[in-house]
């Protein structure tokens, strides 16, 4: 079983950090990034804040090749990025040391990085790679792949289901689209008793997610 390490790594030589640097008040969600080329990786990301100025950045920062708008809304927009190989290359070691990227945050503040290493010594090469390269690596939480089909976040199976039946039924959609007597008929169960649900499994998902 391998290891999920979740961890803030700040440079500026990391990707993206120009772009991000430019534009105040915006934050990049890097949702996944395609195995083309180890050294020109594309990467698909959504942009949250103000982002008017951001093409402009995207433009003028050294690590992007070339990118692409694919849908834009107000205080959003996803992005196709096709990246030049940095000065820290973080792709590029993730391919060597055989470890899966499974999310990523980008702000001035730096690089916040979810990833599936195979074991420790693999994270530990990771880090010193960033550090020996004036990186800065902070390690935040690491925990042990499960090789079951346990719910994640250490949520329990009831609570998982409650969450996932809410999300779908628009209870937490602005305006709220459904209610907690409708999640029960959902789950079987009683409205004051799908409300304690998720009340726990919010505070679960909060407790081992921040």
């Amino acid at each position: 079983m391998g290891l999920i390490a979740e961890f803030q790594l700040d440079s500026p030589d990391l990707p993206l950090t120009d772009a991000v640097a430019a534009v105040s008040d915006i934050t990049l969600y890097i949702e996944r990034i395609l195995v083309v080329d180890p050294d020109r990786p594309v990467v698909l990301c959504r942009a949250v804040g103000a982002i008017d100025g951001f093409p402009e950045a995207l433009t003028h920062d050294p690590t992007v090749e070339a990118y692409t708008m694919l849908d834009g809304t107000n205080g959003g927009a996803m992005y196709r990025l096709r990246l030049r190989d940095p000065p820290l290359p973080i792709y590029r070691k993730y391919v060597e040391l055989g470890t899966t990227p499974l999310g990523g945050i980008v702000t001035v503040d730096g690089w916040w990085g979810r990833a599936r290493f195979p074991d420790r010594e693999a994270l530990a090469e990771y880090r010193a790679f960033c550090t020996d390269r004036g990186g800065t690596f902070k390690l935040e939480r690491l925990t042990r792949e499960s090789s079951t089909d346990d719910p994640p976040f250490g949520l329990t199976d009831e609570q998982h289901e409650a969450l996932v039946a809410a999300r779908e039924a628009g209870y937490f959609a602005v305006p709220r689209e459904a209610s907690t007597e409708e999640i029960g008929d959902r789950l079987g169960i009683s409205a004051p008793s799908a409300s304690e649900r998720l009340r726990r499994g919010i505070d679960r998902l909060l407790e081992n997610a921040l």
